[in-house]
């Protein structure tokens, strides 16, 4: 493969890499003791500053798991993510519930990266035809037919969102499975959500911890 084709279609993986969404799981922890399994009915809280994205998320989330789970938003419940107070635990556990989802977001992280200028594939100068080769133009020994169109430099940006999610059993407030997930450039904070329902509840749906659909 000649070496420009190779030059470019290595900038261009490298441009596209900032432009697609991708979440994955980058470490979990379960509680070997705990063997409640599913449970019944099950509190959704999602720890952001904007209360618009957090309505957001924790009806998404909510939505996700119905009907084969009884689940419900916390700010439809009144409730602020402090699982850690007594207050909140009680207020759940009077109403029925017998376990809490929570997802936190951690951190945005934003990085930037130079692609340099790269040149265009072009044919090679003397391959010009088809034909048996190799064919020598007698016409350009030594240059190419036309001059090289060199790419401008390319400022790109990564963002990786990070997010904790944890799963409460209730009374007690113990928390019995957590992940830490990564999402790469994703488009919006709706793509992030999103991602996360699918791929957050796939696990505990594969661990046990949710009933399967």
């Amino acid at each position: 493969m000649p070496h420009r084709l190779i030059r470019t279609l290595l900038a261009a993986l490298f441009l596209l890499a900032g432009c697609g969404g991708m979440s994955t799981i980058k470490t979990s922890w379960r509680d070997g003791a705990d063997t409640a399994g599913p449970p019944r009915k099950l509190a959704v809280f999602v720890a952001v500053k904007d209360d618009n994205l957090r309505r957001m998320a924790e009806n998404r989330v909510a939505q996700s798991l119905q009907p084969s789970l009884a689940a419900q938003a916390a700010h439809q419940l009144g409730l602020e993510a402090q699982l850690d107070t007594p207050e909140v635990r009680t207020r759940l556990t009077e109403a029925g519930f017998d376990a809490a989802l929570l997802a936190r977001l951690v951190s945005v992280d934003k990085t930037q990266s130079l692609v340099p200028p790269q040149p265009p594939f072009l044919p090679e100068p003397f391959l010009w035809r088809r034909g048996p080769y190799p064919y020598f133009s007698p016409f350009y020994p030594f240059h190419p037919f036309y001059p090289y169109a060199y790419t401008t430099p390319q400022v790109i940006e990564d963002t990786r969102v990070i997010v904790e999610t944890l799963l409460y059993r209730l009374p007690e407030g113990k928390p019995v499975w957590s992940a830490v997930s990564e999402s790469f450039n994703p488009a919006s904070s709706s793509e992030v959500v999103e991602d996360l329902i699918q791929l957050i509840g796939k696990r505990l749906r594969d661990e046990g911890l949710l009933p399967g659909r």
